[in-house]
Parts: structure tokens; sequence; C-alpha cells
């Protein structure tokens, strides 16, 4: 048994690390009663799997367990269950330990299994990266209805799976591309990555997604610039990319379908964002009246915030329209955006609690080495657009799979920088 699991430790992690991202984001925790006993499941697993790399190799563990990532997501971790779990001041009464548990313990399992891992993590990670990929469009077909108006003309977005909506699924695609498009741009391995980035691509513009579809042009740019040292060579890819986003930039506005999914939307946020008055019909519009609400009120607990989800528990926050029949009425929504939600909720207190960790990885990748700074950039570039588009420090695993894969680049590139400089001496 030893032998083949030391044989077959590649193929383990990606199985397991494939399963407990498919679990919490395509599955989810709540749409049906079989939703949680998957995300036991592969967590079990994984669990399991970490006991027994724990018996062989204690050192490894020491390492994954004992740093900083660690003590940023228990500390911040508690704080949302201390804020949650006692009602401070106006927060939500829907906190569920068992949401943050099975959110915060599957990224610190990925967590261990990269570290065990780090000599074949963006095969790793890429082949991860291909099946979600693809098992999410098959789910959000399967569960999405809004797929079969496409077969009627009619041009919506879509997208949506049991375990979030449209931009969820924009934002995950985003973030397993990322050791894809690596593979691609940089390691030039175009046969075996260009299609699942074209499917890739394919599922980002079908969502829609601001938070996902103008990022990925910036990723692009990161890992052009990453892939030559040859100044000229990165002078042309760049024009090339730039021409290539004009073009589609213009059938985005053009095209009739591309417009119906993402064109409208670009075009509202400039209008939106230049209107006297809010258009609560649109998102742009009410993104508006949330940050408007947000400044109104922030100052009344700007220390220590105003609770867990507490925006949504005011009566300003009756923004979102919604149709119960032939009624048009309007419900309370969070602020849609993580920087602000978590101001808002926890105050600066909460907001440093939250954002000094992926600070301290963006200054250490400085110092890294060109792969650490592509993988981490591109990260760090994608999460400023997502944290701009939806609020992510509670309900998803994705932020905090993606800053720990940013910080396991940034230690293990520490790692084996300082063994090869002691190895030259």
């Amino acid at each position: 048994m030893k032998e083949i699991l030391n044989k077959n430790q590649k193929l383990i992690t990606i199985i397991l690390i494939t399963g407990i991202i498919f679990a919490r984001c395509n599955v989810g925790l709540t749409v049906y009663n079989w939703c949680v006993p998957v995300n036991l499941l592969f967590g079990g697993m994984a669990f399991l799997y970490g006991i027994w790399l724990f018996l062989q190799d204690k050192a490894i563990m020491k390492k994954a367990v004992c740093n900083i990532a660690m003590i940023w997501i228990v500390l911040f971790s508690g704080i949302v269950m201390f804020y949650g779990h006692f009602h401070i001041r106006d927060g939500a009464e829907y906190y569920s330990r068992m949401f943050t548990i099975l959110t915060v313990v599957p990224a610190i399992l990925i967590l261990i299994l990269l570290f065990y891992n780090k000599e074949d993590v963006i095969d790793i990670l890429s082949t991860c990266g291909t099946v979600i990929i693809i098992s999410t469009l098959i789910v959000s077909l399967c569960y999405d209805y809004v797929w079969g108006e496409w077969l009627e003309g009619m041009y919506s977005r879509v997208g949506a799976t049991p375990a979030g909506g449209v931009i969820d699924t924009g934002n995950l695609v985003l973030i397993m591309l990322i050791p894809i498009l690596y593979q691609l741009i940089v390691l030039k391995k175009v046969k075996q990555y260009l299609w699942i980035t074209i499917i890739g691509l394919f599922e980002i513009i079908a969502t829609g997604a601001k938070s996902s579809v103008l990022p990925i042009v910036f990723v692009f740019a990161i890992m052009i610039v990453g892939a030559s040292d040859d100044k000229k060579v990165i002078r042309r890819n760049l024009i090339i990319l730039l021409v290539l986003a004009i073009i589609a930039f213009t059938a985005i506005m053009v095209v009739p379908p591309l417009y119906g999914v993402i064109g409208y939307r670009i075009a509202e946020m400039f209008t939106g964002v230049a209107a006297e008055e809010y258009d609560l019909h649109t998102s742009t519009g009410q993104r508006m009246a949330m940050m408007a609400a947000f400044k109104e009120h922030f100052m009344e607990y700007p220390i220590f915030g105003h609770g867990f989800y507490a925006f949504k528990e005011m009566p300003y926050s009756a923004i979102e329209e919604f149709r119960q029949g032939t009624e048009i009425t309007y419900r309370h929504i969070q602020i849609h955006m993580n920087f602000c939600e978590i101001l808002f909720s926890y105050g600066v207190f909460g907001f440093i609690a939250y954002y000094w960790f992926p600070a301290v990885i963006i200054f250490r990748t400085i110092k890294a080495s060109k792969k650490a700074k592509i993988i981490v950039f591109s990260i760090m570039i994608s999460f400023v657009f997502m944290d701009l588009g939806i609020d992510m420090y509670y309900k998803y695993l994705l932020p905090y799979y993606s800053y720990f894969l940013a910080y396991f680049m940034v230690v293990t590139d520490k790692c084996e920088t300082t063994k090869g400089a002691i190895s030259e001496k």
C-alpha cells in the first residue's frame, strides 16, 4: 500500500484537489441535500491522506501549517465567527459555522497538498483547472435553465451552478485558467492547453461577469511580459494583444449575441457612473446607490463596523429590483463589493485583518522569481476586479485558495532560491 501511495502521489493529489474544488465551487453547500456530504467526502479523503503524508514527512507538514497563512485564516475566520455567532451590533442572523468550516478547512487541505507536491504544482493545478472548467460547463448546462434561451435566440448571461451565480462561475474559471495560461504562453505548451483555454474564455464571456471579463486582458499581458526577456518580442506581443483586445471589444459591442450577454453591461457601466440619478433597473445604478449609502453610514461605526453582513439588514439597502408576479418591489441586498462589505461589517479593524495577508504576499513577490511573479500578480490583479464586483470573504473558497496558492508560490520560490545559493557556495 505504501508503495502504491508513493508512486501515485501526484495523481492522488490531482484527484483530491479537483474533488475539493468541484464539491465546493460547482456543487456548493445549500441547493441539494447531498451537497454537504459530497464536500465532506472529498474533504475527509484529503484529511486522511494528509495524515498519511504527515507520517511520511513531518518536516513538510510543519512548513505547511506553521506559517503566516494559517495565522491569517484562523484569525480572520475567528473574527467573522465572533461577529456572526454573537450577532454583534446590527449583524445578520444567518451566520453558519458549518459554512465557515467547509470554506476554511478545504483551503488548508489544498495548501498542505501543494507543499507535498511543490515540484509538480503547475502541472497539478493545470490538470485540476482543466477538469474544473469542463465540469463547471457540464454542471451549468444541467442546472442553469437560461442556456435553453440561447436555443430560442435570446442571449442572456449563463453559467450558474448550484454553488453560485454567473459571476461566481466567471471568477472561478478565471482563477482556474491562470496556471493553464502559464503553460500555454510561458511554457509554450500550445497543443496541450489551447483548447481548454478557448473553452474557459467562452465560459467567462458567457457569464457576462465584468469581474472576470475585464481582468483577463491584464492576465494575458502579465503572461506575455513574463514569457520572454526580449523587449522587442514583448513589445510585439503586447501590440498583438492590444489589437486582439480592440477587436474583441468591438465584437462585444457590435455582435448582437455578445452585446446581449456582456456588451450592454459594459455600456451601462459608463452611462450609470455618469448619471445624476441612480437607475435601479441596472447593475451599475444599484451599485452606485449602494456606494452612496455606504459613504453616508460607514462613519457610524468606522473602527469595528456594524456587524456581520449588517448592510443587508439596514432599511436603506432595499435597492435591488425584484419582480413578484406583476408587482415590482425592492429587496435588501449586500454591498456586492468585498472592500466595502468588510469595512461596513468589521470596520477598519476587519479590513486590515483580511487584507494584510495579500499585501504581504505582493511585497514578497517583488523579490521573487519570474515564475512566482507571473502567477502571483495574475492572481492579485484578478482579485482587484473580483473584490470590486462581489463580496467573497464569507461565501467562497476561491479567495482563500487563491491567496494560499500565491503564498505557496512565493514561499517555495524563496526556499528554492536559498538552496541554490547554498549549493553554489
